[in-house]
């Protein structure tokens, strides 16, 4: 019972900390390289306890998770009051504890499984005869579990730990060589080798030893960091810059719906006028900034139609867009000329009970009041395709929201040819919490993959400009109406990881099969032997 409790404290104080440098990335990053210190003691003592079942070291893991995605996800608290959507306080409040406690044990439910996977690694013939893969393993574990959580709509990367260090700047640059997985292996590589340089001070050789290598791995990645940052500023020193505005049009959630469509958009125009005075060539608003759908003859689409061609710059409009019965979070694109471009971005990984309802006919019967968080009476309609602008200054790959947390979307537009990546976000929904901030650190791990400049417009902040190293060249406070112009650079080039996607992250994958696939090796050839003995 002592070792269970002592276990728990281990787990505990890991998750915690952990959820900060993740939250809290600004001031606690660098705490991330040592977070996960008492979580690795936790799990050697998991695994080397043979009385443990794998189903304890799973309630083992659940309980880890849970620890950090609550802090991770804590923001939830800043949606109360949900009047935008209708329900009153006793669901509001219902909603959000739901949220917070059910999504984070949604996460954990699937995370508990690094647990078992690591514990069950440890036990194998060659985890045994090469002691040096459970140092290795959980890294890999780890990585590998990140990435699962972009295959379905209930796995959520927005804890992903690499997000621990874009404020850091450096030890995050190698995202652009193999992704943000391998910043993550990084991290719990170095956490697993300081661990057991802890675990095994008997041996002093060796743990000065364990400990020296996780120090190199740092300075390494740090380096590297340092000259890919370099690289990347030199091979943009002669490229031209293009003059670009984000519009904050900064209306709340309860206002955005419930506003005059004509205030709304007079709102904006005035705003990209003012930006296109100060010499923006393209101008960006946020996502539904117009929360209604446009076409080409309605009032509000000549009007923006007019300004376009008054100021001779290109906009980007988000929208709704109504197409063959069924409903589209949409970016149009507005020419200098006042035309309209044929290509329309369609957002392509909706939120869930925002956007659209999963399960629905579940969730109806057994929480009918979670359907009711979409302002939407119908499920809207994923797009299919990066559908790049091609514009007067460049081609332009646009990203809606939660398109920016999944790598995989961004690295499509860039193959597809986008030289800047603009992002259209609502992000109202998180008032001025810690959410609007950890959300533009998703879009600056974008930014450093793909090797893009990065412009951000969200409808109450923060609007931003990243540069294509991960910088924040500037952003517009939350709850803030304004604009932002800033001289970005389109680039062609490709990154590493733009050519190779997540390679690294497959590779890691594959791994975690080779202990298992000796095992059954072993036991045949033991068999085998086994069997010609008695013939003998």
């Amino acid at each position: 019972m002592k070792e269970n409790k002592k276990i728990l404290l281990l787990l505990l104080i890991s998750g915690v900390t952990t959820g900060l440098t993740v939250v809290l990335s600004k001031y606690l990053g660098i705490l991330a390289w040592v977070s996960l210190i008492p979580l690795v003691i936790a799990l050697s003592e998991i695994a080397k306890d043979t009385d443990i079942k794998l189903r304890s070291a799973y309630l083992y893991g659940l309980f880890y998770f849970e620890c950090f995605y609550l802090i991770c996800f804590h923001w939830f608290a800043y949606l109360y009051p949900l009047d935008f959507t209708g329900l009153n306080n006793f669901y509001s409040v219902l909603v959000i504890i739901i949220a917070i406690f059910g999504l984070s044990f949604l996460q954990a439910l699937f995370g508990g499984f690094v647990f078992v996977i690591y514990a069950s690694i440890s036990k194998t013939a060659l985890a045994t005869k090469y002691p040096a893969i459970n140092l290795v393993s959980l890294p890999i574990i780890y990585a590998f579990y990140e990435f699962t959580q972009t295959l379905g709509w209930w796995g959520v990367p927005w804890g992903r730990l690499s997000l621990s260090q874009t404020d850091l700047i450096l030890p995050v640059q190698s995202a652009s060589l193999f992704g943000s997985y391998f910043v993550t292996a990084l991290i719990v590589l170095v956490n697993s080798l300081l661990a057991f340089a802890i675990i095994g001070k008997s041996a002093h050789k060796k743990t000065k030893l364990k400990a020296l290598l996780a120090l190199s791995i740092f300075i390494a990645n740090t380096l590297l960091g340092t000259a890919l940052l370099i690289s990347k500023k030199i091979d943009t020193k002669h490229e031209d810059s293009v003059r670009v505005a984000v519009i904050q049009g900064n209306y709340t959630s309860t206002e955005k719906w419930f506003s005059s469509p004509s205030d709304i958009v007079d709102r904006h125009l005035e705003l990209t006028k003012r930006a296109h005075a100060d010499g923006a060539e393209l101008v960006i608003w946020a996502e539904t900034a117009l929360p209604f759908g446009l076409s080409e003859n309605s009032v509000h689409s000549i009007k923006i139609s007019q300004i376009a061609e008054d100021c001779g710059t290109t906009i980007l409009v988000g929208a709704m867009l109504y197409e063959d019965d069924a409903e589209y979070n949409s970016i149009f694109c507005y020419n200098p000329d006042g035309s309209i471009s044929e290509t329309v971005y369609k957002k392509r990984h909706l939120v869930p009970f925002g956007e659209y309802v999963p399960m629905r006919s579940f969730i109806e019967a057994i929480l009918p009041f979670m359907s009711q968080i979409s302002m939407l009476e119908e499920d809207m309609t994923p797009g299919d395709d990066s559908e790049i602008f091609n514009t007067d200054i460049g081609n332009v790959g646009s990203l809606i929201c939660f398109d920016s947390i999944y790598e995989i979307l961004a690295k499509e537009s860039v193959k597809d040819g986008a030289e800047l990546i603009a992002i259209s976000t609502n992000d109202s929904w998180f008032s001025d919490s810690a959410a609007i901030y950890m959300h533009n650190n998703q879009a600056r791990l974008r930014a450093i993959e793909c090797g893009r400049y990065v412009a951000r417009a969200a409808n109450t902040g923060v609007s931003s400009f990243i540069t294509n190293t991960g910088i924040i060249l500037g952003e517009i406070p939350p709850l803030t109406e304004g604009y932002l112009c800033a001289d970005v650079i389109l680039s062609n080039s490709r990154t590493l990881y733009s050519l190779i996607g997540n390679l690294f992250v497959y590779l890691c994958g594959i791994s975690i099969t080779i202990p298992f696939a000796y095992e059954i090796y072993d036991k045949k050839l033991k068999k085998t032997k086994f069997a010609n003995n008695n013939i003998q």
